[in-house]
Formats: C-alpha cells, structure tokens, sequence
C-alpha cells in the first residue's frame, strides 16, 4: 500500500510519535492546519495502517520488573504452531519478532525474579533451544529512523 507521506503527513508522525497525548489543536497549531484538516489527515494515515496504535512506554524496573532480557529461539522440528501459542499465552513475553538468522525468533521477557526466569525457559525447552542476554540498561529508546523527515 502506497502511503501519502508528505512533509505534513511526516511532521504528524514525528509529532505524534514522541507525544501521542497531544490534542489535535496543538497538532493542528505546529503544522500550521486546521484541528478538522488535521483529524481528517490522522484517520487517513489510520486507514493506510501508516498508524497502527498509540502507545504508552514503561519503565519495567519501576512496575517491579527487575529481570528484562531478549531470548532468541531456534525451534525443534514440528513445535512452530506450538512455541507460538505458548508465546500467546505467557504472560512474561512482551514482544516477539520471526527473525531471519540461526534463531527463528527472538522475544523480550520480562520478569521479577531470576527464578521466574528459570521456570519461563524451562517451560520452552521442549519447544526450542534458547539463547538468553539479560538487558543491563537502554541505550537507546525507540524512535523514527533519522532518515524519516
């Protein structure tokens, strides 16, 4: 699907992706537009599935998650339908991505305690072969590619 990005369509993105909360007057104020031209271009960019959703970010350690990690998952013979609906179902998994590479996924956890952690990956050891790095602290939190002006 072809998206209509021009640089008002981008500047809406940017904007709204940094403060999804902004109402559509002070959007319509930075962009120079109309609160309804405005409204109108958002459902637009909804309808494309240019926007997916909006979103809050958390900060895991603070909601009492200390152990937050990216397991990658080579799956055995068979067990695809199988990892993903225990994927599906734990609670623990946040994100998981089909990924090109020795791994066919990977997924991020997280979790309170390293025990919690310990029955999580044994709870997959029938399904795949795992590989854990635990996330010491954000570098870089998510964002547009800087190339998207």
């Amino acid at each position: 699907m072809e998206f209509d990005l021009d640089k008002i369509n981008k500047s809406i993105i940017r904007t709204l992706f940094e403060n999804s909360r902004i109402t559509i007057s002070e959007l319509a104020k930075l962009v120079h537009l109309s609160a309804p031209a405005v409204k109108e271009r958002i459902e637009k960019l909804e309808d494309q599935k240019a926007i997916l959703g909006y979103s809050l970010q958390t900060n895991s350690e603070a909601l009492g998650y200390a152990i937050t990690g990216f397991v990658q998952a080579n799956i055995l013979t068979g067990k695809e339908a199988a990892f993903q609906k225990a994927v599906t179902a734990s609670s623990a998994i946040t994100e998981c991505y089909n990924v090109t590479g020795e791994k066919a996924y990977i997924f991020r956890v997280s979790v309170h305690t390293m025990s919690e952690l310990d029955a999580l990956l044994e709870s997959f050891s029938n399904l795949c072969k795992t590989e854990t790095s635990l996330i010491l602290s954000e570098t870089l939190s998510p964002r547009l590619p800087k190339t998207f002006k």
